[in-house]
């Protein structure tokens, strides 16, 4: 169900064929959870680099206001959208930050998806 495929920046990554293309989920202490392919395969290195940004926010907070202040409004979001025609999860304030928080702890990247992963 979820396979160990590597390590990026010290966290573990995981896939598993439950996650959409496109999708991932940062679970402090043990991973980063992505579709099958988007590591193993560099498929999709954005959502990684997305997602480590949801580390950054860990790493500031602390686990107790991780959980509360970014984990459970930003899973609350993502179900949002998946039934919600216009509701943009990315736009939700935590994704705006783990977002920010990554592009600027990767030395602003020249390539990064700023389409997908807007830096406001």
């Amino acid at each position: 169900m979820f396979k160990k495929v590597g390590i990026f920046e010290s966290i573990s990554i995981y896939e598993s064929s439950l996650f959409k293309k496109g999708h991932g989920l940062t679970i402090p202490n043990k991973g980063i959870v992505t579709f099958v392919g988007c590591f193993s395969k560099a498929e999709d290195m954005a959502i990684i680099k997305h997602e480590f940004g949801h580390i950054l926010q860990f790493r500031k907070l602390g686990s107790l206001k991780f959980y509360l202040k970014v984990g459970l409004p930003s899973l609350w979001s993502a179900i949002r959208a998946s039934v919600l025609k216009n509701y943009v999860h990315q736009n939700h304030t935590v994704e705006v930050e783990a977002k920010y928080l990554a592009y600027h702890y990767f030395n602003e990247p020249k390539d990064w998806n700023v389409k997908r992963f807007p830096i406001v």
